[in-house]
């Protein structure tokens, strides 16, 4: 006997995937951010280099045969030393900073490069600034309130672009995850201070040829009402 009845199909069951399995293709991307990053941070630091070594191109060689005559020559030029060192530790100050604020970044995006070349162009600038420190010879007290105050501006746009790419940093989530916090807080107390400093120093030259005074009270202070905030925060957590 025929059986006419038709045979169950079979249905194909469907394929099973492994769980939080991503194909291969899936992590070029975040190789290629990686190698983004590090191309960012590599050049950041080479052109941040080269504008603190040409600090040095200008410095005058002290001459002289007597030893006094060699530091008369020394007296005569210690304005140009003098700023020197100033700009080279506010360069190297910024350059740690900047070091600091991209130590837990992950990937960047265009906005995050476009900062940091803007950041980068008031850098390449200090050079230049810096021999409106040691100019000697004028009197004027609104033209020496321009020289130093533009180089007080310029301290004060290269705080603010580090403190705009922290900002930017934390609001796109560039950074390993639990870090935005610690970062923000440091980069406040750390751009707040300076940044105080040079700015407030502004129209003080205008008045008194003292204004750079500020660039060291202001920062100490900022540094002193941190430690006291400090000290209290552990009191408090010690009762």
């Amino acid at each position: 006997m025929t059986n006419d009845e038709p045979e169950p199909e079979e249905h194909e069951k469907p394929e099973e995937h492994e769980p939080n399995k991503e194909p291969a293709e899936n992590k070029e991307p975040a190789e290629h951010e990686g190698r983004s990053v590090d191309r960012l941070i590599f050049f950041s630091d080479a052109v941040t280099a080269i504008a603190i070594t040409l600090l040095a191109i200008d410095l005058p060689v002290p001459q002289g045969a007597p030893a006094g005559a060699f530091w008369a020559s020394v007296r005569h030029n210690d304005g140009q030393y003098l700023a020197f060192l100033v700009s080279f530790i506010t360069i190297a100050a910024a350059w740690s900073d900047h070091h600091d604020a991209f130590r837990h970044i992950r990937r960047s995006d265009p906005r995050l490069r476009q900062l940091n070349m803007l950041w980068l162009l008031f850098i390449i600038v200090m050079p230049s600034a810096t021999k409106l420190l040691s100019e000697n010879g004028n009197d004027d007290l609104t033209v020496h309130a321009f020289q130093w105050g533009f180089y007080a501006l310029l301290q004060v746009l290269i705080s603010v672009a580090l403190f705009a790419m922290v900002r930017h940093m934390i609001s796109h989530h560039l950074q390993e995850p639990g870090t935005e916090d610690k970062d923000g807080k440091a980069s406040d107390w750390r751009t707040y201070g300076p940044t105080l400093g040079f700015a407030l120093s502004i129209p003080v030259f205008f008045v008194t040829t003292y204004g750079w005074i500020l660039w060291i009270v202001v920062p100490v202070l900022f540094h002193r009402l941190r430690w006291l905030a400090r000290r209290n925060r552990r009191g408090r957590v010690a009762r």
